[in-house]
């Protein structure tokens, strides 16, 4: 048996949704897998007339009108976003490919719309405060990727929508960082030019420094970083949006609304009662005893770091990293102040109960969407049971996709000088000159089991746990990988 091989049983026995996608696609072309990427077509329990005109509104705000109203348009015909990414600068190889890999389905709009969070800190795993550079680290596979951080380390526990901008200052830091890096043969010269022409040509413009928000030069910043991947025009135009201020705007109207389904959810104690019970130590919700997660919200302390809260009666609680409780009654007339006014954001579970289950918005997420959100689902479905008052809204909720992933799945990879194959980010793909149309037009003829060995080198210890793989397994699998004869990967090599 080949290494590859192994790496796929081991992550199928590891993950129903691996599992199920070898079994039925593993030999076929990505585009038979994106072309499974529908939006339902049942009726939701609420309209999404007030989700198209917040969405309008948030674009119009970070790109201008004219790109809201067509990306507005293209989400009317097609219903369906990415929701597994983070919010926030973005190297991270897996959701930027599985980004280019979304715009590629059959029928996809001109604008490819993604909301990511945005409550995550700045030192999460896609690396918001600097790049991640997929360059082997004195030529050691194994200690992929690396990190150059840009924004300073006392900032690394702030939420993503509450991050200073980042200055010129700190760009020079992080050439000259960057520079000490190759000299002491941390990076190669490749990894080196390409990460200075990012930080140079893309961070330090000058209209990008001048705004007031990292959430706002994080936005400027990836649209940049989308074009550079390709040679030509864009296969689709980026809008990257926040989920959070999507949600809290629509739940600024649906605390009100006695007939919307988060007014049911929460306000309705026995619906309340089962609901946080059917969901108690799920992943992405919460924990009661001991308690960890948070129970619909999370708070936003002073210095801009996520509190988790609980449930305490009708009051709504948590301690900041100060030792400060923060505290509301959890009816609308304190929740909707705090939602808008920032102090309070909603949780991941609140998201998608407000833009999937009520708005049926089909969220395609990643590996762990996929498997959490189904259960989420059945918990709402679950609660609403307690009545034949609430029957209508659990059978339009049940019907919503929850199912729908692109994950931990690369088309796109870097050739090392030896001939080894591994995954290639924003600055790795600009860096050896972008795809051309040709490329592009290949990525959906990579098959679907090779996609994954090739994003399995940054991804596969985060479905298996790490003592079950073998020593070296990720170096070995980059060789392996580099030598199949036949493979359909777009190569990309470095350029001198």
């Amino acid at each position: 048996m080949t290494l590859g091989a192994h790496v796929l049983d081991l992550a199928a026995r590891h993950s129903p949704l691996v599992r199920d996608t070898l079994r039925r696609l593993g030999d076929a072309p990505l585009a038979d897998l994106l072309a499974g990427l529908r939006p339902g077509r049942s009726e939701p329990w609420q309209s999404r007339e007030d989700l198209y005109q917040v969405v309008a509104d948030q674009t119009a705000a970070w790109y201008g009108p004219a790109v809201a109203a067509e990306a507005v348009a293209g989400l009317r015909a097609q219903p369906i976003v990415p929701t597994s990414n983070h919010f926030g600068v973005d190297t991270f190889a897996d959701s930027v490919q599985g980004t280019l890999l979304f715009a590629l389905r059959p029928g996809a709009p001109r604008d490819v719309v993604v909301l990511g969070f945005g409550s995550v800190s700045m030192n999460n795993l896609t690396y918001p405060m600097g790049l991640r550079l997929y360059d082997p680290r004195h030529g050691e596979v194994g200690s992929l990727p690396q990190r150059l951080p840009i924004q300073p380390n006392r900032d690394k526990h702030r939420t993503v929508l509450a991050a200073r901008p980042y200055d010129a200052g700190m760009i020079d830091r992080a050439r000259g960082r960057l520079a000490r890096m190759r000299r002491d043969g941390e990076v190669s010269a490749f990894c080196a030019r390409s990460a200075d022409d990012v930080l140079h040509q893309v961070y330090a413009s000058p209209a990008t420094l001048s705004l007031p928000s990292h959430a706002l030069q994080a936005t400027r910043v990836n649209t940049a970083l989308w074009d550079g991947l390709f040679q030509a025009d864009p296969p689709a135009r980026l809008v990257q949006l926040a989920i959070e201020p999507i949600s809290a705007a629509l739940l600024s109207r649906d605390l009100h609304d006695p007939g919307s389904l988060v007014h049911q959810l929460f306000f309705v104690p026995q619906v309340r009662d089962t609901l946080l019970g059917r969901l108690d130590g799920v992943r992405a919700c919460w924990q009661r005893d001991p308690s960890r997660g948070t129970v619909f919200f999370w708070g936003l302390s002073a210095a801009g770091r996520r509190v988790p809260l609980t449930l305490d009666g009708e009051l709504l609680t948590g301690i900041d990293e100060r030792g400060h409780r923060l505290e509301w009654k959890f009816g609308p007339e304190d929740l909707v102040p705090a939602l808008l006014g920032g102090q309070l954001l909603p949780s991941l579970f609140t998201c998608f109960a407000t833009l999937a289950f009520a708005r049926g918005l089909s969220c395609v997420g990643g590996y762990f969407q996929a498997t959490y959100l189904p259960v989420m689902q059945r918990g709402v479905v679950d609660a609403l049971s307690v009545g034949a008052e609430f029957r209508a809204a659990a059978e339009r909720v049940a019907q919503v996709p929850a199912g729908l992933h692109l994950a931990s799945l690369q088309a796109v990879a870097r050739a090392l000088p030896g001939g080894a194959l591994i995954p290639a980010g924003p600055v790795e793909i600009a860096g050896a000159g972008g795809l051309s149309p040709a490329d592009v037009d290949a990525l959906t003829r990579v098959p679907v089991r090779e996609a994954h060995l090739v994003a399995f080198p940054e991804v596969l210890d985060h479905l298996v746990p790490p003592e079950e793989l073998p020593t070296g397994w990720a170096a070995a699998l980059a060789a392996e990988s580099g030598g199949r004869d036949g493979g359909r990967a777009i190569r990309l090599e470095e350029t001198s």
